[in-house]
């Protein structure tokens, strides 16, 4: 499933239109109507802002990944490096997520 027919998908779940989601991405109905279409392709920037206003990844946006991982709501609140770190890790394999678990809590241990 390519960019626009998930744009479109994630759209029509949210119950917005063209125009609502163009305002809240602030571009015009126009460029999401050619997003969906695949008339024209979105930036990086406007992929992440997509990717923020649907709480999910750019990957699943860009078929990297199959799966839509539905980011906890808490996420809109961390910084670009934390959010980036966030979608990292939610690709890792469980044996790397305990691997990193453990990384930071030896980090944690040393500060106390």
């Amino acid at each position: 499933m390519d960019f626009g027919t998930k744009l479109r998908l994630l759209r029509e779940e949210e119950g917005d239109t063209q125009a609502r989601l163009a305002e809240k991405l602030k571009v015009a109905q126009s460029t999401v109507a050619q997003w969906e279409a695949g008339m024209r392709r979105p930036s990086a920037e406007a992929v992440v802002a997509v990717a923020r206003c649907f709480d999910t990844s750019a990957d699943f946006l860009l078929g990297l990944v199959d799966e839509r991982l539905r980011l906890v709501p808490y996420y809109k609140d961390l910084s670009e490096s934390e959010q980036t770190f966030m979608q990292a890790y939610a690709q890792l394999s469980a044996d790397r997520k305990n691997a990193v678990g453990e990384i930071v809590r030896l980090f944690l241990e040393g500060e106390a």
